[in-house]
């Protein structure tokens, strides 16, 4: 099979490997095409490293069930599904604590098992869901948007009536959705202009990192740099909630004299819970009440997958790599 394999940072060559090989609990999918996120761009960059070189990256992945394992039903073969890409271990302390996605032996699709970005993939069973035919754009986004969804499911009491989006690149936009959707006013900041017209078009307000006022209960960093949690820690109001989704290994400050004197919640989310939030964010979806492929704007083939990757940290909204041009 052809696919796109990370030869050392910031290479990758489309190649021939062998095909992977179900076993007893598992699917083979067929791929149809795969979102790009910022963790694959630091996994890409070098940030991240790689188990191994070549390593096959994507985890944001759609297809078609080519092939099942020996426990698990034929009928399966066929179905259009969705890669849940975190797979907890169920036996650790915090996946009996009812937390898998703390998962202490968690793997995930293309950071530390094989990736997406190939014509097939293999998945446990439970991790490939069920589908129905839709855009391929709003399939590529299911498993961001579930990332959002549960952060905000994660949160105390009811949402603020407006709050602040720092950084809006994908997951920013999809969290733009989010909170429209649950009607709430939402302004959203970012450096790249092109970013913060896109919010504007789905529904958001433009917000000023020069604004002193207003300040906001709810603050949003999908970001998570230390420039990006200074400017949200500047916007948030006294008894204000910071809810951070952006992953940075950078320090940023805080002094306990801000935390205290003002009062502060800070949240962190981290993926989501199997087998729930999948599920339901599938269903949020397949209903119609979110359209989420709003927020994709790049389309490259498997073949242009390294100007996919080069491009995509600058790209107006999201990125996907189209793998396979028959499916959904």
């Amino acid at each position: 099979m052809k696919a796109a394999l990370l030869v050392r940072p910031g290479v990758i060559v489309v190649d021939e490997v062998a095909d992977p090989i179900p076993g007893p609990d598992d699917v083979l999918v067929g791929v149809g095409g795969v979102g790009l996120c910022g963790s694959d761009v630091s996994v890409f960059r070098g940030t991240w490293i790689a188990p191994s070189y070549p390593w096959l990256l994507g985890h944001e992945i759609f297809g078609v069930v080519e092939a099942v394992g020996e426990r698990v039903p034929s009928r399966r073969v066929g179905e259009l599904v969705v890669v849940e890409p975190n797979i907890p271990c169920f036996r650790c302390v915090e996946c009996e604590r009812g937390r898998p996605s703390s998962c202490l032996q968690r793997t995930s699709v293309g950071m530390n098992r094989p990736g997406g970005l190939a014509d097939k993939v293999v998945v446990p069973s439970p991790f490939a869901w069920m589908v129905k035919p839709g855009s391929a754009t709003d399939l590529v986004c299911i498993e961001p948007l579930t990332v959002v969804e549960t952060a905000l499911s994660r949160l105390p009491g009811p949402l603020p009536t407006s709050a602040l989006i720092v950084g809006a690149g994908a997951q920013g936009l999809l969290m733009c959705l989010a909170l429209l959707r649950r009607g709430v006013d939402v302004h959203a900041f970012d450096l790249n202009l092109d970013r913060v017209a896109l919010a504007t078009s789905l529904g958001a307000k433009p917000a000023s990192a020069d604004e002193v006022d207003p300040r906001f209960d709810l603050v949003i960093d999908s970001a998570g740099t230390p420039e990006s949690m200074r400017t949200a820690l500047d916007r948030i109001e006294a008894w204000g909630t910071l809810l951070v989704l952006g992953i940075d290994n950078r320090p940023f400050e805080i002094s306990s004299a801000v935390l205290v004197r003002r009062q502060l919640t800070l949240r962190g989310s981290l993926t989501y819970d199997h087998p729930t939030d999948f599920r339901r964010v599938i269903d949020l979806v397949q209903d119609g009440h979110l359209s989420p492929g709003r927020v994709t704007t790049d389309e490259y083939p498997l073949a242009d997958v390294q100007r996919a990757f080069e491009s995509s940290a600058s790209s107006r909204g999201k990125s996907w790599v189209r793998v396979n041009t028959a499916l959904p």
